[in-house]
């Protein structure tokens, strides 16, 4: 194992030490010390806000410490802004992404940064040429199209192009944030590769992942944080997985993660959603119903159709026939606005792009959906005191930790944001939602957040709400589902009932093959 940096091992790092975040209520970081070498990948990890995001934020210069220092190569250094940390030789790449749609890998990757004439116009051809040389010169193995527009790239070549824009100066310390979130198998082990050569080229890595095994796979060191304190720097090779999630989760006292995840009887009772000979683009099912406190799970591989289905149900789109019942009552008609109003939530995947606005604060993300539930009386004038009041209800029942309602949505942590992206529905909502679907609903969130909100969605199916869930990840399935409905080629495939979850009955189902 490597020391905690001291001597000439200081020539070779970035040093924080007794770094302090304070906000009014909330010391989100405590008198935390810890070096992120350039010889190195280091894991980062902790429970949903443990302190990750914070402290990244200080690393790549986007927040002032209220405490501590920073030191880079030995000699003390005040990060004021992202722009003083890459000059500085520290680039951050957010989970969230910061691509441009529309716009050609090429200009992404030099976005800010084009060559221009004499007039200030835009040299396409040496734009291109110092964008492959840029990609050749990083990861001489990966071949992309740097001509396609960026939003027609997977998702893995599109994170790649992040890092080589990351990596166009002199950079000496890449912060990678959840890089493989959404990423399926194969991209994922594609970009662990990548990730693995630039230690070696003089570029650390600090790793943020909630797969404890990607950052066992990867990292030289891992640090963990729990309740904005440093616990531990221990040697990959040393740490178990068992070790690194007990150093997470462990509490004084043995405390649990709250009543959300205490256990709750659930009655199966009538029907809520109803569909026949549904068809909605390559996606066909003869015949799918969930009842009141139901939890259905639906799998499949990549582009199976699962995904799709669950969307077209709330949005109708692609939908080309099919009989929709709701509550017994049959539809003419399926769209998002008048599903909303017939009681059916729908919570997206990719948050930050499809159910979250980055520059609001937490109140007014979680009241963007019933706006009017704090007006006074029916003058339809918001009143900011019973938007604040909601806004905390819906913060305790989640336990969604932010320093204040007010705190911007962009600077909570990942699983908090998902937190905040389920709570909208029910801000001000009571219990007007019978059916509320779901995609991905951990995206992206530590083992912390992701049992809390297994919690979340088994009290609500309590409740009496019909909750479907589409997830990548099948354990996260066989944790909550009720019973599974396999895709396979666009097609629903029969069911699989709870007393026959296993890991191998899943993969075989969604591979087509009967068992």
């Amino acid at each position: 194992m490597r020391g905690k940096g001291n001597g000439s091992e200081d020539q070779m790092a970035v040093s924080l030490s007794g770094i302090v975040m304070q906000y009014p209520g909330t010391r989100a970081l405590d008198d935390v010390s810890v070096d992120f070498r350039f010889d190195e990948v280091h894991g980062l990890i902790g429970e949903n806000g443990a302190g990750k995001t914070t402290l990244v934020s200080v690393l790549a210069g986007s927040k002032l410490p209220t405490a501590g220092k920073i030191t880079i190569d030995g000699r003390q250094a005040v990060l004021h802004s992202a722009g003083d940390a890459l000059r500085k030789g520290i680039a951050h790449v957010s989970q969230e992404g910061c691509l441009v749609p529309g716009l050609s890998a090429a200009q992404n990757i030099l976005l800010g940064d084009e060559p221009r004439n004499a007039l200030g116009i835009i040299n396409k051809r040496e734009l291109s040429s110092r964008a492959a040389a840029l990609l050749e010169k990083w990861f001489p193995e990966v071949s992309i199209d740097l001509d396609m527009t960026i939003d027609s790239l997977p998702m893995a070549d599109q994170k790649v192009i992040e890092i080589v824009r990351a990596l166009r100066g002199d950079i000496r310390l890449l912060i990678l944030d959840e890089p493989t979130a959404t990423l399926p198998a194969r991209e994922k082990e594609n970009l662990w590769r990548i990730i693995k050569t630039l230690p070696a080229r003089g570029v650390g890595i600090v790793l943020i992942s909630h797969f404890l095994s990607e950052v066992k796979a990867l990292s030289d060191r891992i640090t963990v944080l729990r309740d904005g304190r440093h616990v531990s720097t221990l040697a990959s090779v040393e740490a178990s997985e068992a070790q690194l999630v007990d150093l997470m989760l462990q509490r004084a006292g043995g405390a649990g993660t709250g009543t959300a995840a205490a256990q709750v009887t659930r009655t199966i009772g009538d029907a809520v959603l109803e569909l026949e000979e549904w068809k909605a683009g390559a996606v066909e099912v003869d015949r799918f119903a969930i009842r009141s406190g139901e939890i259905v799970g639906l799998i499949g591989l990549t582009g199976a159709g699962h995904f799709g289905f669950a969307r077209s149900i709330y949005t109708g789109e692609g939908v080309v026939r099919g009989e929709t019942r709701y509550k017994g009552q049959s539809l003419r008609s399926v769209n998002a606005r008048d599903m909303q109003k017939r009681g059916v939530a729908f919570i997206p995947d990719q948050r930050m792009e499809n159910a979250l606005v980055a520059d609001w604060d937490v109140r007014e993300n979680l009241a963007m959906v019933h706006p009017q539930h704090a007006t006074f009386g029916s003058t339809g004038v918001l009143s900011p005191r019973k938007e604040v009041h909601e806004a905390n209800e819906i913060m305790s029942l989640l336990n969604i930790k932010a320093h204040s309602s007010a705190q911007m949505i962009k600077d909570l942590s990942g699983g908090n944001k998902q937190k905040v992206s389920i709570g909208k529905w029910l801000y001000g909502a009571g219990e007007r939602y019978s059916l509320m679907i779901f995609i991905e609903p951990t995206e992206g969130v530590d083992i912390g957040a992701k049992r809390e909100i297994h919690g979340h969605l088994k009290r609500l199916a309590a409740q009496g709400a019909a909750i479907i869930v589409t997830s990548s990840d099948l354990m996260e399935i066989a944790d909550i589902s009720d019973r599974v409905i396999p895709f396979v080629g666009g097609r629903a495939h029969p069911i699989i009932e709870r007393a026959d979850f296993s890991e191998i009955r899943f993969i075989s189902a969604m591979a087509g093959v009967i068992q």
